[in-house]
């Protein structure tokens, strides 16, 4: 199964947390948030996630792979 997450957001109702991070590697009990997403989704069976992104992406990428 393919599956898609939405990650381009700027994270508005963050800031000022979000200024220096993307949304989805903002810390939830020591891990990025999107971590959480990309397992559950793998664990579900999943064996293509794309991820889409923009507002700082070269962060994201560099995170995730």
């Amino acid at each position: 199964m393919k599956a898609v997450v939405l990650a381009g957001g700027e994270g508005t109702r963050l800031k000022p947390l979000t200024y220096k991070r993307p949304k989805p590697l903002m810390p939830v009990a020591g891990r990025p948030c999107i971590d959480y997403v990309l397992r559950s989704l793998a664990a579900s069976g999943f064996h293509e996630i794309i991820v889409t992104t923009a507002y700082m992406s070269d962060a994201l990428i560099k995170s995730i792979g």
